[in-house]
């Protein structure tokens, strides 16, 4: 395990209360944080559960759009100081999310999909076939 004075876990609550500026106490402190990774003086790691956590209660919790939910939160992803695995699958699967009815964890599997076998995805839910490039398929097809 890999232990760095100079990098941060970001949880999802720092996030939220950065994005709904919703709190007089932590707000501030949220953007404070956001404007140093923005600004790459702060290094924070955050796990894919926490950006799928984050859409999930600004989308079940707050009803917020998901157009609004991409829109905003992609530039916290692509920030410089904001490390993420695959940072552009990610940044992708928003606009599969703002762009569809997928789940976010569904439009990962697509972004994951398109980015890594030719679209062809393993999936019983038929509705993912409505997404640009996706070949869902309920068996592997063999040679």
């Amino acid at each position: 395990m890999r232990v760095s004075g100079d990098l941060f876990e970001i949880d999802a609550n720092v996030i939220l209360r950065y994005l709904l500026q919703d709190n007089t106490e932590l707000s501030p402190k949220a953007t404070a944080i956001m404007e140093a990774i923005e600004d790459g003086e702060l290094t924070v790691s955050c796990d894919p559960v926490i950006l799928a956590e984050v859409i999930w209660v600004l989308g079940s919790v707050y009803r917020s759009p998901r157009d609004k939910i991409a829109f905003d939160l992609a530039p916290i992803i692509e920030a410089r100081g904001f490390l993420v695995p695959n940072k552009e699958r990610y940044v992708f699967a928003l606009s599969i999310y703002a762009t569809s009815n997928a789940h976010f964890g569904d439009a990962c599997a697509c972004a994951a999909a398109l980015e890594c076998s030719d679209g062809r995805l393993l999936s019983f839910d038929r509705d993912l076939s409505r997404i640009p490039g996706i070949h869902r398929l309920e068996k592997p097809t063999t040679k």
